[in-house]
């Protein structure tokens, strides 16, 4: 007698519930996703016992017709695609037709459904993959279904659960999740008797980001609205003073469908990249919206896995929309947008994806020939990657320094606090990084007397190997014997600061926060020199040098931190203050 025999089909549907079905927030989600299918406008679920013994979803959707009740717990069975080739057409949360088959198998399901046409609707109750009982009953439109005593012929996965506080936050987090994709869905949860999260379908996400963050949240919001041939992103990013310590508050839907993708992550990374703070993530709730045939959801039972049939593009797509929302804020209370940020924002993703333009980079180089030419090129370059192509214009009145760090100005009925050490540090490392990316060879300042240092072997390793990174910042730099270097000039930027240990101060901040990515390194180090050169706490300005700093905040396109993520400004208004005095 042969080894081989074919299962019946209970073992087979509970092999799938093993990867469809793992907790009971996957039960929830296989079931919610089912109302959203069906065109419901209000979705309610009740959860009981951390839903191991009770899940009750209800929808006001189309529902079921009395004929397809019975098929809808058979596997395979949809009413969403008929054969491969919908696949790559098909907009809807589920579509294998595994989900029902795999909860019946391993537990009992009741079906109450009802469509319009119907005066009737039907009431079945299945268990352990078989139809007990079924029975016309009086209902309204839309499907209720109840899942009871989950895994209960299943006792080594039922095992493997968790308290139910814990598994109730599961199906909390996806309810949650799932309405700020579904904003034009109500969506009620109940848990144990007691309404835990209720939205009200208006549409605004900003209403359901102040239920679940808080007012602080809520207010500290920029939102995207970003268009690129045939993918939209939409939703919402947090300002800087939203800096996460971990991932948890990056959300990211595909038509809707919440998914995990390093792709997406790396490029959001990349688009808060000074804007946030070392070792600090941004916030977001974004969606993006494409054809069905440009990805493939079809992974993992789970349907969070996704992969993309360009990934270049989306990637690139994805660090725009981030990128030019960031740029969307007013400064200094001016809310003129920039209308061609988009040539800056693309210098950006070319330098920080290392995919610079290698034909523009042997123009420069052919350029340098005539000094002249170099000259005009120079700062049509820069205004191309630095100024905005209007000034932004702020009627401002000075009122002085507070505890000589912090400059004050009056702009109507708002008062404004300029961090001078960020808002040099960001002058100068937007002029820096623009010498850097041009390749320019006239952006060093020479000493007037040389200086050597001897430095350790793991300082000279460092700088050997990365001399052409000093010399493309500013630094006339050479190796003067075995473990010395001769500094012949510095980066030309307005220094404020003594600029003697320049090189040493830089130097030692590399090697603190070493960086294996060269990418990495080339961002931290223009950072890191613009941080050392900038004015500091404490130091005196007068009346003109704030004057000036602030103009040139003004043309910046980025003036909003410090390249290491700090504010350069906040804001206080006259009611605030009044608030607070009452």
């Amino acid at each position: 007698m042969g080894n081989i025999v074919l299962l019946d089909d209970l073992t087979i549907n509970q092999i799938a519930a093993g990867e469809v079905i793992e907790r009971p927030a996957n039960v929830v989600k296989e079931l919610v996703e089912n109302s959203i299918d069906s065109g419901a406008s209000n979705i309610t679920i009740e959860i009981k016992n951390g839903g191991k013994t009770y899940i009750k979803v209800i929808d006001n959707g189309k529902g079921i017709s009395k004929e397809d009740i019975p098929n809808a717990i058979e596997r395979h069975a949809t009413s969403k695609i008929k054969n491969i080739e919908d696949l790559e057409n098909t907009y809807t949360m589920g579509f294998r037709g595994e989900a029902l088959a795999s909860i019946v198998a391993i537990s009992k399901l009741t079906i109450i459904s009802r469509t319009i046409e119907q005066d009737l609707g039907l009431k079945i109750v299945a268990e352990s993959g078989n139809i007990i009982n079924a029975e016309e009953i009086g209902c309204k439109v839309g499907t209720t279904m109840i899942v009871e005593n989950l895994f209960f012929n299943t006792p080594v996965r039922y095992k493997f659960l968790k308290q139910d506080a814990t598994e109730f936050k599961f199906i909390k987090d996806f309810v949650q999740k799932t309405a700020l994709a579904n904003l034009n869905i109500s969506f009620k949860l109940i848990n144990d008797g007691k309404q835990v999260f209720s939205s009200n379908g208006n549409g605004n996400i900003k209403d359901i980001v102040y239920l679940l963050y808080g007012k602080e949240t809520s207010e500290n919001l920029i939102e995207v609205d970003y268009k690129e041939d045939d993918v939209r992103v939409t939703g919402i990013i947090g300002n800087t003073i939203m800096a996460r310590e971990n991932r948890k508050d990056q959300i990211i839907f595909l038509n809707k469908r919440n998914i995990r993708n390093q792709i997406l992550t790396n490029s959001a990374d990349q688009a808060f990249k000074g804007g946030t703070g070392i070792g600090k993530y941004g916030f977001f709730i974004l969606n993006l919206e494409m054809p069905a045939n440009n990805y493939d959801v079809n992974v993992h039972p789970t349907k969070m896995e996704v992969r993309f049939k360009d990934e270049g593009k989306i990637y690139r797509i994805f660090y725009h929309a981030i990128k030019s929302s960031i740029l969307s804020k007013d400064f200094l209370g001016n809310n003129e947008n920039e209308i061609k940020k988009q040539d800056y924002v693309e210098n950006e993703y070319k330098f920080l994806t290392n995919h610079f333009n290698k034909y523009e980079n042997n123009q420069n180089t052919i350029k340098r020939i005539n000094p002249k030419v170099e000259s005009i090129n120079k700062s049509a370059k820069q205004e191309e990657l630095i100024n905005r192509d209007e000034v932004r214009k702020v009627d401002y009145v000075y009122k002085g320094i507070l505890f000589r760090t912090y400059i004050i100005i009056e702009v109507g009925d708002e008062i404004y606090l300029i961090d001078q050490h960020a808002a040099h540090e960001r002058l100068l490392y937007e002029k820096i990084k623009a010498n850097y990316k041009n390749n320019l060879t006239t952006n060093s300042q020479m000493m007037l007397v040389p200086e050597l240092y001897d430095l350790t072997h793991k300082e000279i390793e460092f700088v050997k190997n990365n001399i052409e990174m000093f010399k493309n910042i500013g630094f006339d730099i050479e190796i003067f014997g075995e473990n010395s270097v001769k500094i012949n000039g510095i980066p030309d930027i307005d220094y404020k600061v003594d600029s003697k240990n320049i090189f040493l101060d830089t130097l030692d901040e590399m090697l603190t926060n070493e960086r294996s990515s060269s990418k990495d390194i080339e961002e931290r180090f223009i950072a890191t020199v613009a941080c050392k050169a900038a004015v500091k706490a404490n130091m005196d300005l007068t009346k003109a040098e704030v004057d000036n700093l602030i103009q040139n905040l003004l043309i910046l396109k980025n003036p909003y931190t410090c390249p290491h993520g700090r504010p350069t400004t906040i804001k206080f208004s006259k009611e605030e203050i009044g608030k607070k005095l009452q």
